[in-house]
């Protein structure tokens, strides 16, 4: 069976075996600039994760970013290293990183969910904890995240 992104791009690499980062971070944009950046962020993920083969979802609760990406290890990495000098993110925690089989989010360049005040308190509950759970944390973001138009 051949994997196709939803707008029909075929998936660059076998998925049986994919590296995976996924990590939070504190926003820094200022709060009149949110909306607007956080949708360009968006528009800008999905065409990027499309060319380079990835897949994953982002929630962003109104504070916080929480994002799973995978795909190919060098690729995911070139993201990772993008996101963390990104000014827009502080304090970028790594909740999971490695390989692992098969997608999650097989379908979506960039699922997105966000910003909402119920998942807000839910993924800010999360974050309390320590350790942080990896699992709890993408059961909400695959309830959550929505495909792309």
């Amino acid at each position: 069976m051949e994997r196709h992104y939803q707008g029909g791009v075929p998936d660059i690499k076998d998925a049986s075996i994919c590296h995976r980062w996924f990590y939070v971070s504190r926003c820094l944009l200022p709060a009149n600039w949110v909306d607007a950046a956080v949708a360009d962020i968006v528009k800008v993920s999905r065409i990027r994760n499309e060319s380079l083969g990835l897949t994953g979802a982002l929630l962003f609760t109104g504070r916080r970013f929480a994002q799973y990406i995978e795909g190919p290890a060098g690729n995911v990495a070139m993201v990772q290293t993008s996101i963390e000098g990104d000014a827009r993110h502080g304090e970028v925690q790594t909740i999971e990183s490695g390989d692992g089989q098969g997608r999650l989010f097989d379908d979506w360049s960039l699922a997105y969910a966000g910003p909402s005040l119920f998942l807000s308190a839910q993924v800010e509950s999360v974050l309390d904890e320590a350790p942080h759970s990896a699992a709890r944390l993408i059961s909400i973001l695959r309830e959550f995240a929505t495909p792309e138009d």
